[in-house]
């Protein structure tokens, strides 16, 4: 089947080259070389090193990554015409040197076409879903932040707001509809069958409401994520995988539920334009897992925060700078209650990120793809053996965070800073709730070597009951550039 979908992107990309024509096959290239050593004091590094960052950074012991990176695509904000074709690719890859072992990631690797701003690809990309402030300064978007490794898709995306002419600019929108590949799911509940093959299935769209010159803008969409596969085999008189493939994107239910593991969140924001180019940034995540969200049951659920921006060209004549502050705040402690019952329709007890057939629940390669405070069991120390029918054995959590960027002199720095109250779940509550504290501060500096590297140092810190006591230091030199 992925052969399949690679002919069906070659032959249409000939098509479209053919027939549209003004295609530049070498865009402009950035690299990024780096080089970066991280060390702890304990069995694992602290959080904030390894959390959002796809799998990359072993959590366990100290090591030594050389990763280099070559992208078309990042930071490509513009609308292009719609009269060319442009050509989309990215690599990204690491190798890792630790004491036990020596391996090398591929990242990230994708090949694509962008049509005005429209935008067909397919591969492993490296990407966040959910509308919040920063990217870089948040504590990770709660269905989808960048903390597992990216997985195969293919991907029609207008990734950026196009405005509809009609209303001069009033509206504008942004969406994307991908299919993709999850390798195998282990199976924890139906026919004995211990893995099926995996699939994924996501849509999104979000619709900002301002004109240009407005002081205020509002903005509203939502992101909807779906695992599923096997329901041919899982089930006696299953469906069919195009029966259960088209039943997931439309959520349509079948033997009383809904095909698939269905999760995403009804995103709202509010952007405020100051003066002397600074803004503010209100968002709000609701999440949405079985149904609970439709009856308003676990509306006190979510991610909300705001975010202040100062994008003006920094000031070195001044010794202090700052760029921008995060404040968020995740709720995840509801879910709709704690009773579940299908003969009233009472859906509580979401029991977020875990799933009572796919018993990975929303993880890829062992790692969350949701927000990094819903972790896998295996992540908190416990003398207590597994439990097998979970992947995460704490999502009933409460964290507040906060992150701030700006210049002192010519020093870059970043500042993260996160508390969290963690319960356990509704089935296997912790018998007292866990405290953590994860923080992490960055300097960096443009060396003068080689007309420009950057060197990088950090400190990160885990205290806590949640997490081993950690402290760690990593140490990095990176070169970028265009060609």
């Amino acid at each position: 089947m992925k052969n399949s979908y690679v002919h069906y992107l070659v032959f249409f990309s000939s098509l479209f080259a053919t027939f549209f024509g003004h295609t530049q096959f070498l865009p402009t290239t950035e690299y990024n070389l780096s080089i970066n050593t991280y060390g702890t004091t304990s069995t694992s590094l602290p959080f904030w090193y390894y959390a959002n960052q796809y799998g990359v950074i072993p959590k366990t012991t100290s090591s030594l990554l050389v990763r280099a990176s070559f992208s078309n695509v990042k930071g490509d904000t513009a609308q292009h015409s719609w009269r060319q074709l442009r050509v989309l690719y990215g690599v990204d890859g690491a190798f890792i040197v630790q004491k036990s072992s020596n391996n090398f990631k591929l990242i990230e690797g994708f090949g694509g076409l962008k049509y005005g701003p429209l935008e067909l690809w397919y591969g492993r990309r490296l990407e966040t879903t959910g509308f919040i402030g920063d990217t870089v300064l948040s504590s990770g978007s709660y269905s989808w932040s960048g903390n597992a490794p990216p997985f195969l898709k293919i991907q029609l995306a207008i990734p950026q707001y196009v405005s509809l002419p009609f209303l001069k600019g009033l509206i504008s929108f942004k969406g994307s509809f991908a299919h993709g590949w999850l390798d195998t799911l282990a199976v924890g509940y139906g026919r004995q069958v211990n893995k099926v093959k995996g699939y994924f299935h996501q849509k999104t769209l979000y619709v900002k409401l301002g004109l240009p010159h407005w002081k205020i803008s509002l903005i509203g969409g939502f992101n909807h994520q779906a695992q599923w596969g096997g329901e041919n085999q899982i089930w006696p008189d299953g469906l069919k995988p195009l029966d259960a493939w088209w039943s997931v994107i439309v959520g349509k239910p079948w033997m009383g539920s809904r095909v698939g593991n269905h999760l995403g969140t009804l995103d709202v924001g509010v952007t405020w334009k100051l003066k002397n180019n600074k803004s503010l940034i209100f968002f709000r995540q609701n999440i949405f897992d079985d149904g609970s969200l439709y009856n308003f049951l676990n509306i006190q659920d979510g991610l909300q925060g705001v975010t202040f921006n100062n994008k003006s060209t920094p000031d070195y004549t001044r010794t202090f700078t700052l760029e921008k502050i995060n404040l968020e705040w995740l709720n995840t402690t509801s879910q709709g209650g704690d009773r579940f019952d299908l003969q009233q329709q009472i859906f509580g007890r979401d029991n977020y990120f875990n799933h009572y057939v796919y018993s990975q629940g929303w993880s890829y390669k062992n790692e969350m793809i949701g927000t990094p405070f819903i972790p896998k069991q295996s992540d908190i120390p416990s003398p207590l053996p597994l439990i097998t029918s979970l992947m995460t054995n704490n999502n009933r959590i409460q964290m507040i965070h906060v992150g701030a960027s700006g210049w002192i002199d010519e020093w870059k720095w970043l500042l993260k800073a996160s508390f969290s109250h963690n319960l356990g779940t509704y089935d296997h509550p912790f018998p007292v709730a866990k405290r953590q504290f994860s923080g992490l501060l960055q300097i960096q500096k443009e060396l003068p070597w080689l007309q420009g590297i950057d060197w990088t140092t950090s400190l990160g810190i885990d205290s806590g009951t949640l997490y081993n006591p950690s402290i760690g230091i990593h140490l990095g030199l990176r070169k970028r550039g265009f060609f």
